[in-house]
């Protein structure tokens, strides 16, 4: 009897082979349930049994079937090859039906009982597992980890039609990782090759699994004729196997495309439902994909004005005996819409707060913010605030949790550009609420994150950062140039990543950091709206305070301008733009405060509004910021927390480079040297090798031009054609107080999760506590004189922000009615309040 089992059970495996399912599970069938056999033929029966009950979508008996081969191998060391790969089945089947918390622990089971016997084929098909596990679970960087150990492990195995199928198995993981990251081209070479070692060993599955992928990264860039093409090839590759599973998947992806077009496109309702229809019958009866299709061809029949036909679908959904908590929610979602559609927003709400129930926002993070966003959305067109707020703040709270945790910035920035209606949606809802702590919590995420993390920590950038800006400087002028700019501000981001914690910023921590009095400002603007200005402002009761306010289309014009670098934006009277910029600013509470005289101290986190506009010369009605409150900027409050956090140097002495060929330098110098007699003048071969060890000092000067480049490509001109980038800056140690009052320096670039990376940044990353930087095309003559002036004032003892207020404040007692380049186009960036000792 036990030959006879033999006998079928490689009878079976040879029709597996031919993607001959059925005639497989007829020969096994005799012996699937006969108890007699001998445990390596039973196990051997199970094993190949449970493999084509969850190719036909019998999932629960498969799993079943896998289980028993795991307990009776478990039983016998012998059989510990079919206990890896019943694991790894098994760990593949739960990762096909969500369960990755349970894939991931029977796949690293598997990994290991394959690693201890150094089989080492089966180990990297675990790891080709885990990485896809990874992917779905946002551990973005742990998959590419796994992918690494794959590649690494393919050198271990034999040759054999199984390693090279693993070598196709790993670029087909590798596509899907690039997809993620948005490496696009990447991810197209890969599923190439991928895709070519696939059809080598003629296994159409994979060619159909890279084709399904292929047409996932067009629909991301945009071609959705390409993605068509790719999805129906792999449909027909899948059915050709005869992998009805798959062939229901990319049918119903092409349903799901069309439907974007509904109602839009008179053909598209026709062509999605034949699609859908197409897909469920592929899936004959296998309840995810029945379930997702019934949902998709009932919001159809919603957006075709059909409601009755959604509502009657909708109701015989197929939920079973255990329904998954995701399609009772996606379910109740599209009930919402229906009823949203009926113009019945009550029951909208009612059937989104069912929604919500079902879900356990630890295990399945991302449905449960998509469900608490919906509600949200619909509680403030309700003008339930205070409810909308709540779920706002779920919502986002569940994304930016998710967000915080990835390690690599590409990951990070994919994820919250996916994610990003979830902020939008708190934010206002938060200002609709005035709900300050809500709006500060928002505000703060996902905002100079890694910048404000790795200063807070303390840490040093590596030396491999140096061998990149070695090698840009080695190819200044050359078509590498860009692309060495690109891979050094991701592995300079990719390492401030590696201090960011779980913690969100801290309310109480960062009130504590400003100044006896002080005050700061939050100021902001939507991603998808660059009208729609976000105030958040934190006076020194402690109570934050939140709204918001649009930005006329004529003052956001003005500041594009600013944010385009415009040669000569600073240089005509403007008091109209910039008392309506006071007013669009500025809070009605923080106003009456600053009108009151008090000059109190005012951190200002600009954003992605106010980077490159000189601050100082906003106006408040008659009066300028400057001639009210005592101002420094952060591109973040994070930021600002971060280096309030850091203990004052006690260095001592100045360095100071001034460029000869910029106008006044004649006269600065002589200004710095009666200020500072011992200061030491750098020429400027000494420039880079003095700047390597600078940290001794008390302050740095580096007067010369600078350029309106951003990231670490900005730079000052030693020389003509001899930038000192915000790259080198990275690499050296500098003092608390660093000077570059050149044009452009001071300018800042926040837009979403990007990190601010440029010359002030990069000195602030290098030890600097405060940086004094031009934002504008500041004046050559007359910024000499102010800086002259400056240096004076610090050498007498001032705190940096006082420093340069008076010197501001002494031109405008002089001439009110100038242009700002005269005299607000220098800022402080940082921690400007604490008086900088320079010792001898």
């Amino acid at each position: 009897m036990n030959d006879e089992a033999l006998m079928a059970w490689r009878a079976a495996a040879a029709h597996v082979d031919r993607h001959e399912l059925g005639e497989a599970q007829r020969l096994l069938r005799l012996w699937v349930d006969c108890e007699g056999l001998a445990p390596l033929t039973r196990a051997r029966i199970l094993l190949e049994w449970s493999w084509l009950l969850a190719a036909q979508g019998h999932r629960a008996e498969a799993s079943t079937g896998y289980r028993k081969v795991i307990a009776l191998a478990a039983a016998d060391d012998r059989l510990w090859d079919l206990r890896a790969e019943a694991l790894l089945e098994a760990g593949i089947l739960e990762r096909n039906n969500g369960g990755l918390a349970d894939a991931e622990q029977l796949l690293a089971q598997a990994g290991e009982v394959a690693a201890h016997h150094n089989d080492w084929l089966r180990a990297g098909q675990v790891l080709a597992q885990r990485a896809a596990v990874a992917h779905q679970r946002y551990q973005f960087l742990q998959a590419r980890e796994r992918l690494t150990e794959l590649a690494e492990v393919l050198w271990r195995c034999p040759p054999s039609d199984r390693t090279e199928q693993l070598r196709a198995d790993l670029c087909h993981r590798v596509a899907v990782s690039a997809r993620i990251a948005r490496d696009f081209d990447r991810a197209r070479e890969s599923l190439a090759e991928a895709r070519e070692r696939y059809a080598g060993l003629g296994r159409r599955i994979g060619v159909a699994n890279t084709e399904r992928e292929l047409g996932a990264v067009l629909e991301q860039v945009g071609d959705a004729a390409g993605a068509r093409r790719a999805y129906e090839r792999a449909l027909a590759q899948y059915l050709r196997a005869g992998r009805a599973l798959g062939a229901a998947h990319a049918a119903r992806r092409l349903g799901q495309m069309r439907l974007l077009d509904v109602p839009e496109d008179p053909g598209a309702a026709g062509y999605a439902r034949r699609r859908f229809e197409q897909a469920l019958r592929l899936g004959d009866g296998e309840p995810g994909n029945r379930m997702l299709c019934e949902i998709y061809l009932a919001r159809l029949d919603r957006l075709t004005g059909r409601l009755n036909a959604a509502e009657n679908r909708l109701a015989a959904l197929p939920y079973g005996d255990d329904p998954d908590a995701r399609d009772l929610s996606q379910a109740a979602l599209e009930w919402a819409m229906v009823a949203r559609d009926r113009g019945d927003r009550a029951s909208a709400i009612e059937l989104l707060e069912q929604a919500v129930l079902p879900l356990d926002a630890d295990r399945d993070p991302s449905a449960a913010s998509i469900a608490h966003y919906q509600l949200a959305y619909q509680l403030i067109l309700d003008d339930q605030v205070l409810a909308a707020r709540d779920h706002a703040v779920i919502a986002f709270t569940l994304a930016e949790k998710a967000g915080r945790r990835l390690a690599d910035p590409d990951d990070r920035e994919t994820f919250y550009r996916d994610q990003r209606q979830a902020y939008i949606l708190a934010m206002h809802c938060a200002a609709r609420a005035g709900d300050g702590p809500a709006a500060f919590a928002v505000a703060t995420a996902a905002r100079a994150e890694a910048v404000s993390a790795f200063v807070h920590s303390g840490a040093r950038l590596s030396d491999e950062l140096r061998e990149l800006v070695d090698a840009i400087a080695l190819a200044r002028d050359t078509p590498q140039l860009p692309e060495l700019y690109r891979r050094l501000e991701r592995a300079t981001t990719t390492e401030l990543r590696r201090a960011v914690t779980p913690q969100p910023a801290d309310l109480a921590e960062t009130l504590a950091t400003l100044p006896p009095g002080g005050h700061a400002l939050i100021v902001d603007v939507l991603e998808d709206e660059s009208t729609i200005c976000s105030r958040v402002w934190l006076p020194p009761d402690g109570t934050p305070r939140v709204d918001e306010v649009r930005i006329s289309d004529e003052l956001r014009s003005w500041l594009d301008r600013y944010h385009a670098a415009e040669p000569g934006v600073a240089a005509v009277v403007q008091d109209a733009e910039l008392a309506a910029l006071g007013a669009a600013i500025i809070p009605p509470g923080l106003a009456q405060v600053l009108a009151a005289g008090e000059e109190p101290a005012l951190v200002v986190s600009t954003g992605g509004l106010l980077g490159p506009v000189p601050l100082a010369a906003v106006r408040l009605g008659s009066r300028y910021l400057a001639e009210l409150a005592r101002i420094v900027v952060v591109p973040a409050i994070t930021l600002w927390t971060s280096l309030r956090g850091r203990a004052p140097r006690t260095g001592s002495g100045f360095c100071a480079y001034l460029d000869p060929d910029l106008p006044g330098t004649q006269r600065e110098r002589k200004l710095l040297q009666k200020a500072f007699p011992r200061a030491r003048l750098l020429p400027r071969t000494a420039v880079r090798p003095a700047l390597a060890d600078a940290g001794g000092s008390a302050g740095l000067l580096l007067s010369m031009h600078g350029t309106a480049a951003s990231g670490l490509g900005q730079a000052l001109l030693l020389a003509p054609g001899d930038p000192l980038t915000a790259a080198e800056l990275l690499t050296c140690r500098l003092p608390d107080g660093v000077l570059m009052p050149g044009c452009w320096a001071g300018r800042l670039d926040l837009r979403g999760v990007q990190e601010p990376l440029g010359l002030p940044t990069a000195a602030l990353l290098a030890g600097a506590r405060w940086v004094l930087a031009g934002t504008v095309d500041v004046a050559g003559t007359r910024t000499a004189t102010l800086m002259g002036a400056f240096y004076q004032r610090l050498a007498d003892g001032l705190a940096p922000v006082d420093a340069l207020r008076a010197v501001q404040l002494g031109y405008l007692s002089r001439y009110r009615t100038v242009p700002p380049i005269l005299w607000a186009g220098l800022t402080i960036v940082g921690d400007g309040y604490t008086p900088a000792t320079f010792g001898a």
